[in-house]
């Protein structure tokens, strides 16, 4: 289980005449360790008058003589005796800091102390913070290993603290030295915990960690609380390193196997002839029997017990090292010299073998991003978070240490999403619906599935068939006979056979502790060949009813995107805006939508747009009775049948869903919405309360509608945000099931952070965050690399891919925004000049040279494709492309603008996608150079990029 280290934290405002309260206080308590800011002590108080004898004490007391101060500052940190702990001088800055490191079990703590303030040794609070910004760099670069823990009275009170998944977010940076401060903490991967607001709602006091960390206010401060700056309760994580075992079991090597054996065998059989008489359950059943007769004969079998040695050992470092524990014995037993001279030299040895595996690994990992760059990926993933799971984990009341107990804890948490479906007969509201195609079979050509079965991804490990796609693809020719076969009499009999309606579902971790159960999500496994299939029966569905889908649906169809949603969803608030008028948005979410679709309505939606016949059979098979079972680390819980909803990993799932809540568009009479899957937002524009009532006549009918379809709404997740930038706006209140929506002045769409007044500032602080994070792993994982192109290739997949989603959306029209995000690229430039002795040069220079164009120009670059995209008819939205222009001069110009440009009021009303795209394309595309409508757009961006270059 997950132990915890128990500290105390206050700014305790002097402790000089408090020395008596503090100790008894201290002796009635049990905290592993104390921290101080601001005790005032002299050199006449002890350690003896403000901590008993079971505590090791660490101070750094104000020098009022050097300051000519008689009160103020003055830090300590009391450890408990049964640690060792040490403080070192070298680690002090010129601010008032004191560090103290506890060495545990599983790795090394540091703990610093601070107290920043402009009295502080009679320098400024810039020169302090700046001074021990300084310090922090360099002790964090040379303990890169170990874990931190920074807290103290920072005083940065212009700072608001978000809360995120992720610890706490920085917004409203004031200062060039407090922005360093924040990038040094994301880039090293520091988090700040404390949310607890002081008696004027600011946060002075501040807790950074490596470790998800909890803080909470203390319930019985040692010494009276300043109003300023409350006492904490810190609880620090030491997660037990010991993590589920394994279960030993045979596992095929189908690299090593006889594929031309397999694809003879697989020929040999008369498949049409063993196929005729039999239904499509027992002609799957005989096509596996036959396989796996195959399989046992050509495919090698290794076992899953893997050696306890890193990746990079080789059997002869291996053989050395159990050479060097046997001589270890022998010397501990006998204590002979020999042995001791024996065990030298062995050990000298090792660490030469080792480092030339280690080196011969890293090459051959570096090289593998071209053969194979699944082993380069998985490399990294592994360096960047442990997959497995603790040895002890937890659901409601319920701990185990047992593989196949908490596989089953895994099972009841998953079955726990779903609804139990009614077969009775509901509100038949499709009675004298018209369908709008009428579809009722699916023709299966063997070229057709042959195609499918090449195009498998060999990544893609197998599903309860347990037949990867490393085994299919070799095969392929010879397999698509009895598939499509066997395909052809699933539909025809329109049954899906139990087997392939089954699936493997893997815990993936979310958020918070492992160590408990509902921290984590299921990822669906299902078998290859039965996806094959919903490919085949998709392309032909989809193709038919792809006219019938909502405009205002964005999410799992072709030419639509989140950045098609937000596009749309942008113009309108800004257009709004521009004009005056508030725009009021509800935001919804749904309990596990996919999860909890009723079967009996889904059916019949089928039936509405089209579906007849022997495929609605199917499809009636396809969603009932499946069964899910949950695997992890080679244990399987027992297979729970699944009573509603699509089906999670599958091509289909997706597709029906969206066809399920298609007809939600009669709810919205009078406002606007825009969907991407189950993520829905309603708005409307308000200029006074009659607007407000017709918002609120939609959400009653939202209300109604899911309460018809079973679908459930979680109000508590659902928001109100009014978008305006007027002093007096409308204050108005909604309701959704009879239950009023929290109104925020931030939300998250689909990945964007939008404030009410649509700055977008939150958004670029949250993802210079999380890329300055990811730029600190980079460094560090990327020290043993040799070549330049690994080293870009992992700052373009960690890094920017950050910074640049859905760019269009946001992309900043103000310079502290765009240096910002430009300091990102400038700091992984100045890593690379270090790391490969890069000649110095200008930023745009280096930017030629490397091949990484500035983060602004790529933005621009961004926005002029995605416009050309419109116009091409790749973004499937033509409520966008209605929105733009081109131009049609009176008469002959020489500079002829190709878009116009519609008249704005406003600077955001001006920086909007479709405004701001449209004036880029004009003054970075010559309309003679540029085609809008013809032309590769490889082309295009080499046409802007040249500009740049020349």
């Amino acid at each position: 289980m997950t132990n915890y280290l128990s500290i105390y934290y206050q700014n305790a405002r002097g402790l000089r005449t408090k020395t008596n309260m503090f100790l008894r206080n201290v002796m009635l308590n049990d905290y592993d360790i104390i921290t101080i800011t601001e005790s005032w002590l002299l050199d006449g108080i002890g350690d003896a008058e403000i901590v008993d004898d079971r505590y090791l004490v660490w101070r750094r007391d104000r020098d009022y003589a050097a300051t000519g101060q008689s009160l103020g500052g003055g830090v300590f940190i009391a450890v408990k005796r049964e640690f060792r702990a040490n403080s070192s001088a070298s680690m002090l800055s010129s601010a008032e800091d004191l560090w103290v490191t506890i060495s545990l079990k599983y790795f090394k703590l540091h703990i610093c102390v601070l107290y920043l303030c402009s009295q502080n040794l009679g320098s400024n609070f810039s020169t302090q913070l700046i001074n021990f910004t300084s310090q922090l760099t360099s002790i964090l670069a040379s303990h890169s290993e170990d874990k931190f823990l920074v807290l103290g009275d920072f005083n940065m009170s212009s700072i608001t603290w978000l809360v995120t998944d992720d610890g706490l977010m920085a917004k409203d940076l004031v200062g060039t030295q407090v922005t360093d401060f924040i990038d040094l903490i994301n880039f090293h991967n520091l988090r700040q915990f404390n949310s607890v607001q002081n008696n004027f709602g600011r946060i002075l006091d501040l807790v950074f960690a490596h470790e998800a960390t909890e803080v909470v206010a203390c319930p019985d401060p040692f010494v009276p609380e300043d109003p300023y700056h409350k006492a904490l309760l810190v609880s620090y994580p030491i997660e037990s390193h010991k993590s589920l075992p394994n279960k030993p079991r045979k596992l095929f090597t189908y690299s090593r196997a006889d594929y031309t054996q397999i694809r003879k065998s697989i020929s040999d059989v008369n498949w049409i002839e063993s196929f005729s008489n039999v239904s499509a359950e027992l002609a799957l059943d005989f096509f596996y029997n036959v396989i796996y007769d195959i399989r046992e004969k050509f495919v090698p079998i290794r076992s899953t017990l893997r050696d306890k040695y890193p990746a990079w050992y080789s059997p002869a470092l291996i053989k050395i090292l159990k050479e060097k524990f046997k001589y270890i014995k022998k010397f501990k037993t006998y204590g002979n010299l020999s042995d001791y001279l024996s065990l030298k030299t062995l050990r000298g040895r090792i660490k030469d073998v080792e480092r030339q595996c280690y080196n011969k690994y890293i090459e051959k990992i570096e090289e593998s991003i071209n053969v194979n760059p699944k082993s380069f990926w998985t490399y990294i993933k592994n360096n960047k978070s442990a997959s497995t799971f603790p040895s002890t984990m937890t659901y409601k009341d319920t701990s185990s240490d047992s593989g196949q107990v908490i596989s089953e804890l895994f099972a009841s948490f998953f079955y726990s999403t779903f609804n139990e479906t009614s077969t009775s007969n509901v509100h038949n509201q499709f009675a004298d619906f018209q369908p709008c195609c009428h579809i009722s079979q699916v023709e299966i050509l063997t070229s057709d599935v042959e195609k499918q079965l090449r195009s498998l991804d060999l990544n893609k490990s197998a599903g309860p068939d347990t037949l990867p796609a490393m085994f299919i693809v070799p095969c392929a020719a010879e397999l698509s006979i009895p598939v499509s076969l066997i395909f052809k009499k699933i539909l025809s009999e329109g049954t899906m056979p139990v087997n392939w309606k089954r699936a493997f579902i893997s815990p993936i971790h979310k958020k918070g502790s492992k160590h408990k159960i509902d921290n984590y999500r299921p990822i669906s496994k299902l078998c290859l060949l039965a996806k094959v299939l919903e490919r085949l029966v998709y392309t032909q569905l989809y193709s038919c009813i792809k006219s019938s889908f909502s405009p205002m649906q964005h999410g799992f169809l072709k030419g639509r995107s989140t950045v098609s949603n937000l596009a749309l969803f942008n113009d309108f608030v800004t257009e709004k805006m521009d004009g005056g008028s508030q725009v009021d948005v509800i935001y919804t979410d749904y309990s596990k939508a996919f999860d909890r679709i009723d079967h009996s309505l889904l059916l019949k939606k089928l039936s509405r747009i089209g579906v007849t016949g022997a495929l609605l059979s199917w499809f009636q098979s396809y969603v009932t009775g499946r069964s899910q079972a949950v695997v992890l680390n080679g244990f399987t819980s027992s297979w729970i049948n699944i009573p509603s909803g699509v089906p999670q990993g599958s091509l289909l799932g997706p597709l029906l869903f969206i066809i399920f809540i298609n007809d939600i568009n009669d709810c919205f009479r009078n406002s606007e919405y825009l969907m991407f899957a189950d993520d829905m937002k309603i708005f409307k524009a308000i200029n006074n309360s009659i607007d407000e009532e017709l918002l609120q006549e939609d959400l009653d009918r939202l209300s109604v509608y899911c309460l018809n379809n079973k679908l459930d709404i979680n109000v508590d997740k659902c928001f109100h945000i009014s978008f305006t930038r007027k002093r007096n706006k409308h204050m108005s209140t909604y309701m959704l099931q009879n239950q009023s929506l929290t109104s925020v002045s931030e939300i998250r769409d689909l990945g964007v952070v939008h404030d009410s007044k649509l700055l977008f500032d939150s958004h670029i602080d949250s993802i210079i965050t999380k890329a300055s994070k990811a730029l600190g792993f980079l460094i560090r994982s990327s020290r043993p690399f040799k070549c330049m192109k690994t080293v870009k290739i992992l700052y373009c997949a960690y890094v920017r891919s950050h910074l640049e989603y859905a760019s269009q959306i946001w992309n900043p029209q103000y310079d502290i925004y765009i240096d910002r995000l430009e300091r990102i690229q400038k700091r992984f430039i100045r890593y690379l000049g270090f790391k490969f002795k890069l000649i110095d040069s200008s930023y745009e220079c280096k930017c030629i040279k490397l091949h990484l164009l500035p983060l602004k120009l790529r933005r621009d670059i961004s926005d002029i494709i995605y416009l050309i995209k419109i116009f091409r008819g790749y973004v499937d939205c033509p409520d966008l492309l209605g929105k733009l222009g081109l131009r049609v001069p009176w008469r002959r110009t020489r500079n002829r603008p190709l878009l116009s440009i519609p008249q704005c009021n406003s600077n955001y009303r001006q920086n909007s996608f479709l405004v701001r795209a449209s004036n880029t394309f004009n003054q970075m595309c010559n309309s003679n150079s540029v085609d809008l409508f013809s032309g590769s757009l490889c082309s295009i961006r080499k046409h802007i990029t040249t500009n740049f270059i020349t």
